[in-house]
């Protein structure tokens, strides 16, 4: 029974060492501490916070760059990393029952190299400033630079004196870059060279530093590269003594040059371009001047008169003085080219007035004509359709408004360059004009939008005028508004200081004051009453000349007030109402009518010539579709009154159009087609340019939102019309329909 306890015993003992053994084997297999530390390769010194990974796992480091790892046993990858530095690779063998030493992690600087050049040259820039991060640099006598541990990628500033400042970045790589290449631009330094008794520009001068040279041309200008703080530029110039200044980093630089000898400049009297082949004689001695109009002439003429010469130009005489050493001649030529072309295009402008102080000049071959003797200071004025306005003058400033103006050849010339001009406009009202505030929203509208022009009623459909006016009869008739009058006023500064481009819109025939006030001069029924029209009112008699005069001298007025253009509305007989009953005194027919209605357009043409404003007609926007010949009984055509206008307006509004005109059973379901062919046929028939009126309301139903509005517009503008107008009876606008799209301009 013992034996058999103590085998029991013996039974359990060995059992407990084999769980001990078991344990301790386990242990050991999978609590194996291997450690170690990361050192700088190039200083020895320990890396402060190394990133490490053990198989892919983060191991914590000390700051001073010691790690434990507690593995198992085995091949394990480990990778170090740390800023500065080029990451670090390796495979450890950790055994069981070896001793595992410390490792000893080696990590090599990430060094950058770089060398900046002259972009130029391609020599090396010494002393040039490298700003790395927070580094900063200077190159040796290679141009080259060298920094370590920095962590890519960097922000790269590099400056040098003369040079203009480079940034860049230096990219993140697996290893260290290699050599990172730099070139800088030398900088360019700009300047003047000017006599210094005169002040006028030294053309032809030579100026230097120490590594560049240049010449300065027509107007004592230059430029320079690679100049440094402090360097010394010098200039030179026939009849001129040098000089120099020394470079402050400060922009223009500015020579001032003294005359060596006496010079005299001699110079256009219009465009102050040289003339080149002019001749100076000081008594029996003749010279020329140079390609830049000059001449030098010894100091032992002071005293002496010269006398300048040169084809086409008004001979001159000039006192030799010492005390001026340089002295400026201006000829006036006696007679000069005009040259008018396309401010875009380039192409001549053949058809324009030129408003001198001689009278009104027109191009005598395609874009050029001659102007004799015109003085200094004196403005001329250039009208030609399609184009802005354009006032010049010559003297000192030769500028010009509304177009750009320059010299050409053979002189004397001058260019202009006419600037093409689109009116974008919408119409107000005589009835708004009695609202001030409804003015100012438009003219708002206007200044805000792309929008550039405005049609205001000058004289409106009820035969009211919104201007003071000194014609007998229009006092006769008492027809003058004060209120509108005074707006008017107001919205005509407004546009000028805005550079609004302002429409005079006058009604002709249709006048109810001077039908009621001078029944003699009306449109008449048959028991000599006075005839009225579907609104009740009435019409001046298209037959009468003292109707032509009396608007012709209202014309006359409007164009003195300062609009751009003036537009004539109602050029025609009465077309609605009971036409039947209107009783002519004289012969009513196609050829009378129209006779009637050319002739006192073309009258009005003669009588407005003598002003520089355009003109431009309204006509039915039928017009452009009836027969050749036919008159619509209205006695309006445009084959007659297009040749005496700068702009013919058809008012080619859909709605007028009557069911299955063009094809189309109703009309205003096409807004685009409609248009866009009545402004094709329009071109076809009328010699001056065509600009429709589009309508901005709806009727009979047919709503016309912003997508029909807009159509109209393009309509217009696809069919090549030279700007369009919007109407709307009451002066109401959907502001969407004329927002400016990036980066456009209104305004003439």
């Amino acid at each position: 029974m013992r034996m058999r306890k103590s085998r029991w015993a013996l039974l359990v003992l060995f059992a407990l060492l084999d769980v001990l053994v078991l344990g301790l084997v386990y242990r050991l297999s999978f609590d194996i501490g291997v450690e170690g530390i990361v050192l700088d390769a190039g200083t020895g010194l320990p890396v402060e916070n190394p990133r490490i990974w053990w198989d892919s796992t983060p191991v914590e480091t000390t700051s001073a760059g010691k790690f434990r790892i507690v593995t198992g046993r085995g091949t394990h990858h480990l990778r170090v990393e740390a800023p500065g530095y080029i990451p670090h690779e390796q495979d450890v063998n950790v055994e069981f029952f070896s001793f595992n030493p410390p490792l000893e992690i080696k990590l090599e600087p990430r060094v950058i190299r770089g060398m900046v050049l002259d972009k130029l040259t391609h020599t090396p820039v010494s002393g040039a400033t490298v700003r790395l991060g927070r580094l900063t640099l200077t190159t040796d006598g290679r141009g080259r630079y060298r920094a370590e541990r920095l962590k890519p990628p960097l922000k790269v500033n590099i400056s040098a004196d003369g040079y203009i400042p480079w940034q860049g970045m230096v990219p993140a790589p697996a290893g260290s870059p290699g050599e990172i290449v730099t070139y800088l631009e030398p900088n360019v330094v700009t300047g003047k060279v000017l006599d210094a008794i005169e002040g006028f520009p030294v053309a032809g001068a030579t100026v230097r530093t120490e590594d560049w040279t240049a010449v300065t041309d027509e107007a004592g200008f230059f430029a320079l590269r690679r100049v440094t703080q402090g360097e010394v530029i010098s200039a030179e110039a026939r009849y001129y003594h040098a000089a120099s200044v020394s470079y402050r980093g400060r922009e223009p630089v500015e020579i001032l040059l003294k005359p060596r000898i006496l010079v005299v400049k001699v110079l256009d009297g219009i465009t102050h371009r040289p003339v080149s082949n002019a001749r100076i004689r000081i008594g029996e001695q003749t010279l020329a001047v140079d390609s830049l109009g000059r001449v030098g002439i010894r100091a032992s003429f002071d005293g002496n008169v010269a006398d300048v010469s040169a084809p086409s130009y008004v001979p001159a005489e000039v006192p030799i003085s010492a005390e001026k050493p340089v002295i400026t001649v201006e000829l006036a030529p006696i007679r000069w080219t005009l040259r008018l072309v396309d401010g875009s295009s380039g192409e001549p402008v053949t058809e324009a007035l030129v408003y001198t102080p001689d009278g009104i000049l027109e191009p005598e071959e395609p874009g050029s004509l001659t102007l004799e003797r015109i003085p200094p200071g004196v403005a001329l004025i250039v009208k030609a359709p399609r184009y802005s306005l354009a006032r010049f003058s010559l003297g000192s400033s030769f500028e010009a408004e509304g177009a750009e103006i320059r010299a050409c050849e053979p002189a004397p010339c001058i260019e202009l360059a006419l600037r093409p001009f689109k009116v974008k406009g919408i119409y107000i009202p005589f009835v708004v004009l009695g609202n001030p505030e409804r003015v100012r929203q438009l003219l708002k509208l206007v200044d805000e939008t792309e929008l550039n022009a405005v049609v205001v009623d000058v004289k409106g459909d009820r035969g009211f005028l919104a201007f003071h006016s000194r014609v007998p009869l229009a006092g006769e008739l008492g027809v003058v508004k004060e209120k509108e009058a005074a707006v008017l006023k107001e919205l005509l500064n407004f546009c000028r200081e805005k550079g609004i481009y302002t429409i005079a819109r006058m009604v002709v025939f249709k006048d109810h004051p001077l039908a009621t006030g001078k029944p003699e001069l009306a449109v008449k029924r048959g028991d000599g009453s006075v005839w009225t029209d579907r609104e009740g009112l009435g019409w001046g008699n298209p037959f009468r000349e003292e109707v032509w005069e009396y608007n012709i001298e209202l014309a006359k007025e409007v164009a003195s007030l300062g609009f751009d253009e003036i537009q004539f509305d109602y050029v025609r007989f009465p077309s609605d109402g009971d036409l039947t009953a209107i009783v002519y005194e004289e012969e009513n027919t196609r050829e009378t009518r129209t006779a009637a209605i050319r002739e006192f357009i073309s009258r009005m043409e003669q009588a407005l010539k003598p002003y520089p404003v355009f003109t431009s007609a309204d006509v039915f926007g039928l017009t452009v579709w009836v027969v050749p010949g036919e008159d619509m009984g209205i006695g309006q055509r445009v084959e007659d009154i297009s040749p005496h206008v700068d702009y013919l307006c058809p008012m080619v509004y859909p709605s007028t159009f009557a069911p299955g005109a063009l094809g189309y059973e109703n009309p205003q379901l096409h807004p685009y087609e409609v248009v866009y062919r009545s402004t094709l046929a329009a071109w076809k028939r009328s010699e001056a340019v065509v600009r429709p009126w589009l309508q901005h309301y709806s009727l009979y139903g047919v709503t016309y939102g912003l997508e029909e509005l807009k159509a109209l517009r393009q309509a217009a503008e696809d069919a090549g019309a030279w700007g369009w107008t919007y109407w709307n009876a009451g002066g109401y606008y959907d502001e969407r329909l004329f927002a400016k799209e990036e980066g456009t301009q209104a305004g003439p």
